[in-house]
């Protein structure tokens, strides 16, 4: 073999070797590419943990945009229905919008699980001292706006539910966050069934994406509370 036709056979073996191998197809891993239904995993979930799934997923589906205001509401709707009048229990606002912790208040409602505004402002009226009344110089219980606090809702979980400290999450759980890590808690959501990354996502109404969503957030920021229903 003449050394012209020895070099032309040696370009083409290396011309043509990665072809061979990208003929195997090449999988590449990305934060969102791997959503898995908990029922492939063979979870077993209690019937509270799934009425609460159920009832986030309820939620997610209304589409509630992030009420960029955090205002001050006197709750007169009641079963997404404008009442033009103060509802308690079952007191809500207009349903299209909401905060982070209307996510939890409702899906726990949706569920059949508990009404956290009579149960919060039962709790206030009758343990006053447990929770941070002086911090907004509450005088007295307010069933509009006590169980919308997201400190509120850590006091009333730590108090009748269970606290998780084994870094296992499952569906239907409760999230709060402490998102500027100044020992404040200031944020809240519910973990999802959906997979991704082996983290599971949380159903949670945040400024961004500025409404109700199931996103892969659930390590983005500090984990202060960690709550589960009892059996």
């Amino acid at each position: 073999m003449s050394s012209c036709s020895l070099i032309i056979l040696l370009i083409f073996i290396f011309s043509t070797g990665c072809s061979f191998t990208s003929e195997k197809p090449i999988t590449t891993f990305k934060k969102n590419s791997a959503k898995i239904d908990s029922s492939t995993l063979q979870i077993r979930l209690t019937d509270n943990q799934n009425r609460i799934l159920s009832g986030a997923k309820t939620n997610l589906q209304e589409n509630a945009l992030y009420d960029l205001t955090m205002g001050y509401y006197v709750l007169e709707y009641e079963d997404g229905k404008f009442k033009n009048r103060k509802i308690y229990p079952g007191g809500d606002l207009d349903p299209s919008t909401g905060v982070c912790t209307d996510v939890i208040i409702r899906s726990l409602r949706n569920a059949g699980v508990v009404d956290l505004q009579k149960a919060i402002h039962e709790d206030v009226t009758a343990h006053k001292k447990d929770y941070p009344v002086s911090r907004w110089n509450n005088k007295k219980p307010d069933s509009n706006i006590d169980h919308r606090r997201v400190i509120n809702l850590e006091v009333w979980f730590s108090k009748y539910w269970n606290e998780p400290d084994d870094g296992n999450f499952l569906p239907g759980d409760v999230i709060v966050w402490d998102m500027n890590e100044d020992g404040i808690s200031d944020h809240t959501g519910i973990v999802s069934d959906v997979k991704v990354s082996e983290n599971y996502t949380v159903i949670h109404n945040h400024p961004d994406p500025g409404h109700i969503a199931d996103e892969d957030k659930l390590f983005k920021w500090k984990i202060s509370g960690h709550y589960r229903i009892k059996d």
